[in-house]
């Protein structure tokens, strides 16, 4: 089939779908979105609520337990130990299917009558307070990531050991405010730096130690602001302007990020990959829009993954071949609009098959509409059926889908082939992750016909009459008594006793923005899950604003670079921007 631009029905902008999508679609046998592929993935992630946890009381038991469901919700919530215990029975709310309502009504219906888990977090220690997290040991507060101990206020933190305030740092140990780092060690305000240690504000260093405000640098030591030193002249450095003073911190700070701007930045990070667009791809095969992902093969669409083949349109999701819509889980197989959707063991062989349109469903094989469902096979809104039963029912429904679709409080049509509405979300607006990548504020969200939390812990706190010192060494144990207020948000935060005790081996200074808002900084920080088309910035000698001076002959010589490119790094911002050609001249 041809290339066709539709008009998403969401935010009204052209979209294009390609012959090859087209081929997907047939292949797992549904028909072309009507939403474009922000919108799609908007609609995924309003589902996701990864940070904002609450006390409450499972409503099995009766234990006051952490949960990502706020108390004034109406729907059920179980603990963790209740909701995979045999105590109760998902199949208890089976219905029948009603071929006189839209089936995204019933679903829905479904979805809040049937017990929500508390967090979804497995094989923790001394970890209460972790969501979407798995085998963690004195963690808090962490977010998606897996097998970290003594760590806190990290999201996407993999294989970590002390590690404070980070997106998206792997293999990693004493490590804060880092953004997409791997393999460092003692590594701080950096961002894109591997196999380092001692690294201190930094930006795209690889292979090296004691270096501060540094960019660009392979298998370097002892250099400040991208100019060699003596490991005296360093040393005496860092006691001259030390990072342990909240106002030393600010303005090295500052020296640095102009040095970040003084070197190429790569046009996009992809890695012994093929045939791939995106950035932070990874050992990938025909990968195309693809964000923070590895081992992805034949897939497009794909924001934060891992090991996927032959999927569209998938965000936290991983271990899954032939996906489609699929969000927050992981270890299913030929499985289309899906939340928090998995095997028993996502990372292992066994995988969860033939699901479709399922919220938070386990070890389960052909469910159709089901939701909060463990261990089954062959349900239809939770409806136990044969074989023979199910296979000529779903079809029917589908047809049903298409005949009666359902529309939305903005008119939206949902029929077969689209995911969940965001109306149906269990969640606000405000308390998922849609807020860090596509935020509104409360009047659009509503006037979009979007949930918003209004929900306010009963808890008062009355900020302390405390100043928080300059300097690490000044602060004394009773600031873990102290009520503190973010300088951004307003709103009360806590030291709490291994974050002090962070900072003090660190030698960092106390942070004056409370957790959110921390995370809302690095966030911004990140660059936009978008590619645009420009040029390269090299110009033979020199970068074309005359900021940087080529250190060797490219293979353009004098003249400008020929190479177009398509890059995260719009012609707006201030980095210098090569293709990969220049820049692997220059860097590497």
């Amino acid at each position: 089939m041809n290339q066709q631009t539709k008009i998403c029905q969401n935010c009204q902008q052209q979209f294009t779908i390609e012959p090859d999508d087209f081929v997907f679609y047939e292949k797992i046998k549904v028909p072309p979105p009507t939403f474009c592929p922000e919108c799609r993935e908007q609609r995924r992630i309003a589902f996701r609520n990864e940070r904002a946890l609450y006390k409450r009381t499972c409503d099995l038991c009766g234990k006051e337990v952490v949960s990502r469901v706020s108390p004034d919700k109406s729907y059920p919530m179980y603990c963790k130990k209740c909701w995979w215990s045999d105590t109760w029975d998902p199949l208890d709310y089976g219905r029948d299917y009603d071929f006189t309502k839209p089936f995204f009504k019933q679903f829905k219906e479904l979805l809040m009558k049937t017990p929500h888990i508390s967090l979804l977090s497995s094989n923790i220690v001394d970890s209460e307070w972790v969501n979407q997290e798995t085998d963690d040991k004195n963690c808090y507060l962490n977010v998606g990531g897996h097998y970290n101990q003594d760590s806190a206020y990290n999201t996407y933190e993999l294989y970590g050991k002390d590690c404070f305030d980070n997106f998206w740092v792997l293999h990693s140990e004493l490590c804060y405010e880092d953004i997409n780092c791997e393999r460092c060690y003692r590594t701080l305000f950096s961002r894109e730096c591997f196999d380092c240690q001692d690294t201190i504000l930094s930006y795209d260093c690889r292979n090296c130690s004691n270096v501060f405000g540094c960019a660009g640098l392979r298998n370097k030591k002892y250099y400040i602001f991208n100019k060699p030193h003596s490991k005296e002249e360093y040393e005496k450095f860092l006691k001259e302007a030390p990072i342990t003073s909240h106002t030393n911190l600010l303005n090295t700070r500052q020296k640095a990020e102009k040095v970040w701007l003084s070197v190429p930045h790569r046009d996009t990070f992809i890695v012994k990959s093929v045939n791939s667009d995106g950035n932070f791809i990874h050992e990938s095969k025909n990968a195309h829009n693809c964000w923070n992902t590895e081992g992805v093969e034949d897939a497009k669409n794909i924001y934060i993954g891992g090991w996927l083949k032959d999927s569209y349109d998938e965000t936290s999701h991983g271990a899954s071949e032939l996906g489609y819509e699929c969000a927050s889980g992981g270890g299913v197989y030929n499985s289309k609009f899906l939340s928090y959707c998995m095997s028993k063991d996502p990372l292992g062989t066994t995988h969860s098959s033939e699901l479709e349109y399922c919220y938070t469903v386990a070890g389960s094989n052909n469910c159709f509409g089901c939701a909060n469902l463990r261990d089954q096979e062959y349900c239809i809104l939770n409806r136990k059926y044969s074989k023979q039963e199910y296979e000529k029912l779903v079809p029917q429904i589908i047809q049903h889908m298409n005949d009666m679709p359902y529309k939305d409080k903005k008119g939206r049509v949902y029929k077969y082939g689209e995911f969940f509405p965001i109306e149906f979300s269990p969640f606000g607006y405000n308390e998922t992750a849609a807020m860090d990548y596509y935020p509104l504020t409360r009047e659009q969200a509503l006037q979009k016909g979007y949930p918003w939390s209004n929900y306010e812990s009963d808890t008062k706190y009355k900020f302390s009459n405390y100043i928080i010192p300059d300097d690490i060494s000044d602060v004394g144990d009773d600031i873990l008594e102290q009520v503190l207020k973010c300088e951004v948000l307003g709103k009360a935060y806590r030291i709490i006793p291994m974050e002090l005790q962070f900072y003090r081996r660190m030698g960092l200074p106390i942070p004056r923005r409370a957790p959110l808002q921390r995370h809302n900084d690095r966030i911004s920080q990140l660059l936009p899950r978008k590619l645009f088309n420009r040029t390269c910035q090299c110009v033979g000698e020199q970068s074309d604003n005359g900021v940087y001076k080529n250190t060797i002959k490219h293979f353009h010589e004098s003249k400008h670079c020929p190479n177009s490119i398509k890059t995260p790094y719009d012609t707006n911002r201030k980095e210098i921007v090569y293709c990969e050609k220049c820049y692997l001249k220059e860097i590497i």
